[in-house]
């Protein structure tokens, strides 16, 4: 796969896990009015661990990526720039940078069998004069 490829292979891991969480946010919130929310929980688990499967490598995943509102890749509608670092043939770093205020993000990448899998991620804010450092984010 391309550069460009990786790029667009994570932005659409992206905007899955978007459109999920901005499908569960109001449902979780209706669940919270009426005090249950285990079930809310359940079907989102449930749904993203089948994206989970489509775009990640595998593994046992100690927790679930949280329903938010704004969702957790919202900054990556903002795009900006995005520039890919190969690490030898199997592995590469893409990073996509947004708009002043947003955060950026780094997703290390990893090709196993000849498929593009995500293995983690790092995130930064940027603001200002200021850019903060990286930290790793949890799926």
């Amino acid at each position: 796969m391309d550069d460009k490829g990786l790029v667009n292979f994570v932005l659409s891991f992206a905007g899955e896990m978007n459109a999920l969480q901005r499908c569960y946010a109001p449902l979780l919130e209706k669940a919270r009015e009426r005090g249950g929310t285990a079930a809310v929980f359940a079907a989102y688990r449930t749904e993203a661990g089948m994206l989970y499967g489509r775009y990640l490598t595998p593994g046992e995943r100690s927790c679930c990526a949280s329903i938010g509102s704004p969702p957790i890749y919202a900054a990556l509608e903002g795009l900006t720039l995005s520039t890919v670092e190969r690490k030898g043939k199997n592995r590469a770093v893409a990073e996509l940078l947004t708009s002043e205020g947003r955060l950026d993000f780094q997703f290390n990448l990893v090709c196993k069998n000849g498929e593009w899998r995500i293995s983690s991620f790092r995130q930064r804010l940027h603001s200002g004069r200021r850019i903060y450092r990286w930290v790793y984010g949890d799926f």
